[in-house]
């Protein structure tokens, strides 16, 4: 029986003696004096009880194992460093229209004929890329493509981009692609971020892996892949990465002989166009390709011409005299014009035709765009009231995009850049023969549902002092009549 009280005693100090253990120890720190904050020691002791018993209290969450760097872009970075100082050594490389890849998932052939066509609701292979029991999602994503929701989706679907991807990279970043839009549009659920995660990942490891291998930097689907990368960005309107993906396109043109090898392959050109012109839009700055003539020249019904040299800002003549000015202010009009025709003609079908700003105004806002508005060089009259007709038009330009249901973010921007200008110094008396370029300018201002009411209500505000300001009766009478028609 003793024996049995002392073994029941063991046990029961045992288990005090490890409640004791886990309980959390505390420690008196006692000071003296004057000095209650005590020494840099005794603060040491006190902030790390504190902060462990923080920490106890409050663990942190389990890390999210889909956080990872989704950006190709210190990639690509790195690629055009190299070719800016890689030397050039012989001839480039022969553009081969036969996916050259090693990889027996990425090998799909085009034929070089004719590039007939995949069928591109059928994913263009993608559904081999991934398992068996993803490949429903992979499906519902891929179809989203050709929801008709995206203007960028159904312009690259109806120039046959879709149809020439070939590989991982290309085809998981469209899937990805796809996901982010689905989110973005609240059309989508939880599932679509783990979608855009995943597919990132697959489609960023799979075109490290081909930037990693200098024999498959500069080649097709190497520059198609990027320009899926670019896409993206330009879907997302990412400036900055805009720019990283067309840097490292320029480099992997340039291997395969220039934009001249891509003559024979007129959607990629006019991809790359048009992510050029978007990224220079969000910027404000000169496009870094030139336009493509020839393939604009067979789709526009505007007359396509490159744009002339712009007269010297330092001029004493007017807008009207500036060759560059009247090139674009006379393909402004013919866009008008083209507009009212073919919306009367198709009524509200012709508002869906997605290809119309690609072809119509891409142009005249590359042209906008590269006219010269070096601030150092705005001192004259002349450059001051070009920049304002370089900026209305541009905002013209915008919020007709947007009737088409394109993004038009940027457009508020060079609202404020064309009020500052406007308000400048003698701006409202200084135009002389050029006063129907500001009244258009005012006009555009304070019309654009593109941008915030209070901007417009300050565009009416000096239109409204302007019959005073130049002594007529009313707004109409200092039109000219052949520019009333787009006003």
């Amino acid at each position: 029986m003793d024996e049995g009280r002392t073994l029941t005693s063991e046990f029961l100090g045992q288990l005090q003696r490890n409640r004791d253990s886990n309980r959390p120890q505390f420690e008196f720190i006692t000071v003296s004096g004057t000095n209650l904050r005590g020494d840099t020691e005794t603060r040491r002791r006190v902030r790390s009880r504190a902060q462990s018993d923080y920490r106890r209290r409050n663990p942190p969450p389990p890390r999210n194992a889909l956080t990872v760097d989704l950006d190709v872009g210190s990639w690509l970075q790195a690629l055009s460093r190299d070719a800016a100082l890689r030397p050039q050594r012989g001839d480039p490389i022969p553009l081969d229209l036969r996916f050259a890849s090693p990889q027996a998932n990425e090998m799909m052939q085009i034929n070089p004929e004719g590039l007939r066509p995949i069928d591109g609701r059928e994913g263009a292979g993608i559904f081999l890329l991934v398992p068996p029991d993803q490949r429903p999602r992979a499906r519902e994503l891929w179809n989203h493509l050709y929801g008709g929701g995206c203007v960028i989706f159904k312009s690259m679907i109806e120039i046959g981009f879709l149809d020439i991807l070939q590989g991982c990279a290309s085809l998981t970043q469209m899937l990805s692609s796809s996901a982010w839009h689905r989110k973005h549009v609240g059309t989508g659920d939880h599932e679509s971020s783990i979608d855009y995660a995943k597919y990132s990942l697959m489609a960023t490891r799979a075109l490290r892996r081909r930037l990693d291998d200098p024999a498959q930097r500069a080649n097709l689907e190497t520059i198609i892949a990027i320009l899926t990368f670019a896409a993206f960005a330009n879907l997302t309107s990412n400036p900055h990465l805009i720019n990283v993906h067309l840097d490292g396109l320029s480099h992997a043109i340039s291997g395969v002989g220039g934009l001249t090898a891509l003559q024979q392959l007129p959607v990629i050109w006019m991809m790359m166009y048009w992510i050029d012109i978007r990224g220079s839009y969000l910027q404000d700055v000169k496009p870094r390709y030139p336009q493509p003539y020839d393939i604009l020249s067979a789709e526009s019904k505007l007359r396509i011409s490159p744009m002339p040299v712009a007269s010297s800002p330092d001029t004493n003549g007017t807008l009207t005299q500036d060759p560059a000015v009247i090139h674009i202010f006379d393909a402004i009009q013919q866009v008008n014009s083209i507009i009212n025709s073919e919306a009367n003609v198709l009524g509200e079908a012709f508002w869906r035709t997605v290809l119309f700003p690609g072809f119509h105004l891409a142009p005249i806002l590359h042209d906008l765009l590269s006219l010269p508005r070096d601030a150092g060089s705005l001192t004259t009259q002349f450059s001051k009231r070009r920049e304002c007709f370089r900026l209305a038009g541009i905002l013209y330009i915008s919020e007709v995009r947007a009737k088409f249901g394109m993004d038009n973010t940027g457009a508020t921007s060079y609202a404020y850049k064309l009020l500052s200008a406007l308000k400048g110094r003698d701006m409202l008396v200084s135009w002389g023969f050029d006063n129907h370029f500001l009244l258009w300018s005012l006009t555009i201002g304070s019309v654009s549902l593109c941008v915030p009411e209070a901007l417009r209500l300050e565009f009416m505000e000096i239109l409204s002092e302007y019959p005073s300001i130049v002594g007529i009766a009313s707004l109409r009478d200092a039109i000219p009549p052949e520019s009333r028609m787009f006003l």
